[in-house]
């Protein structure tokens, strides 16, 4: 037979659903931009340009096929293909899956 449950056990039950039902919810909300973060990113890379023109230095040009150098490497290889999916949709936020493939299949059709 079932044992009855008294009021404590049903307000334990309750603070229990509440906790981990809130901390689900947190874990699964999407982040809001930090304005403070952005500027002072901003702020860096503007402070890194005026280095980088200070001292003459040009920074390397973007490959040909506008894809970096590691995933330029990675997709030369039939066995390391879906890790060079994986990479270029790693820096390329926003970038579907077909679309990636179709990036690295064209650079492999037209560097093998």
């Amino acid at each position: 037979m079932l044992a009855a449950l008294e009021f404590s056990d049903y307000a334990i039950i309750a603070v229990l659903v509440l906790v981990f039902g809130g901390a689900a919810a947190f874990s699964q909300r999407t982040p809001a931009g930090n304005p403070r973060l952005e500027r002072e990113v901003h702020d860096l890379q503007q402070k890194m340009d005026a280095l980088l023109k200070f001292h003459g230095i040009q920074p390397p040009p973007p490959p040909p096929s506008g894809i970096s150098r590691e995933v330029e490497d990675l997709a030369r290889s039939p066995q390391t293909k879906i890790a060079a999916i994986k990479r270029y949709r790693e820096e390329n936020p926003g970038v579907g899956l077909a679309e990636a493939k179709g990036k690295i299949e064209e650079f492999a059709r037209k560097n093998s």
